[in-house]
């Protein structure tokens, strides 16, 4: 079926996911491109509409589906770009929903280490921290309330497909984070640019959290009080590392200790 206007209601809904009202009410979030599509086809059922550009088909996309089929519309140039959020779309755009996580999921044993992100805000930054936090082995992501919204597009986009397979989970407050960290047994550790620790010589291979602050003010005086400071060495006269990088760097030390202690 061809959709050629912009007012159409499927098309309307659809678009409307891109605000986080309307993403909280029903569930869904936008994924564009063929790899993300295609990870949502694997887990089968989790799509509910998938919209190609015209001229583009799921098989020449590589997209091939599983499970209860979604509707799939071919759309016109103009109706298409309404629904990519990218200046170059790749030619397919899907509504999905949001998988539903529990607690158990996020601590599935005591020796599995968690990302807390504390107010984090840029969306590039926390998709990719979810999706470093994957490749890292940790079991998933806590958000601190004041986060940027996860499911938004910008953030859907830089966690490549990970927030469909990491289970993410919201913490209204730093002392209910630290109220499920304690209760699930996890030694906590903050970046912070002054912390008495540098990371390489902190125990990080298992059983631990490790926070991530706001790119601006960094991590809340909560979190300071109740978790061991981790630093980064560096040399040079650099003061600071994007949030990304520096979390990327200490779940890599983590994954490092891991592995040197599996030989």
């Amino acid at each position: 079926m061809l959709l050629s206007s912009k007012d159409n209601r499927i098309v309307k809904d659809a678009a409307k996911l891109r605000e986080k009202k309307y993403r909280d009410a029903s569930g869904c979030f936008l994924l564009e491109g063929p790899e993300a599509v295609r990870e949502a086809a694997r887990q089968g059922g989790r799509l509910r509409f998938i919209f190609t550009r015209a001229g583009a088909s799921l098989p020449e996309l590589g997209i091939e589906l599983f499970g209860q089929a979604p509707a799939v519309y071919e759309t016109t140039e103009d109706v298409f770009a309404k629904l990519a959020g990218t200046e170059t779309p790749q030619g397919v755009v899907a509504v999905a929903e949001r998988p539903l996580w529990k607690e158990e999921d996020l601590f599935p044993r005591e020796d599995s280490n968690v990302l807390v992100l504390d107010r984090v805000q840029d969306p590039g930054n926390t998709g990719t921290l979810i999706r470093t936090a994957e490749a890292m082995g940790f079991a998933g992501v806590l958000l601190v309330k004041g986060c940027c919204d996860p499911w938004s597009p910008k953030v859907v986009r830089s966690a490549a497909g990970s927030l469909l397979r990491l289970p993410t989970l919201q913490a209204e407050s730093a002392a209910d984070a630290l109220a499920l960290l304690v209760k699930h047994g996890k030694r906590c550790f903050c970046a912070l640019m002054d912390g008495e620790t540098a990371c390489c010589d902190a125990e990080l291979a298992k059983g631990c959290a490790v926070v991530i602050g706001n790119e601006g003010r960094g991590a809340c005086e909560e979190f300071i009080r109740a978790c061991g400071g981790l630093r980064i060495p560096m040399e040079g006269s650099t003061e600071s590392l994007n949030a990304a990088f520096a979390g990327a760097i200490i779940m890599y030390e983590s994954l490092r200790q891991r592995l040197t202690a599996e030989k």
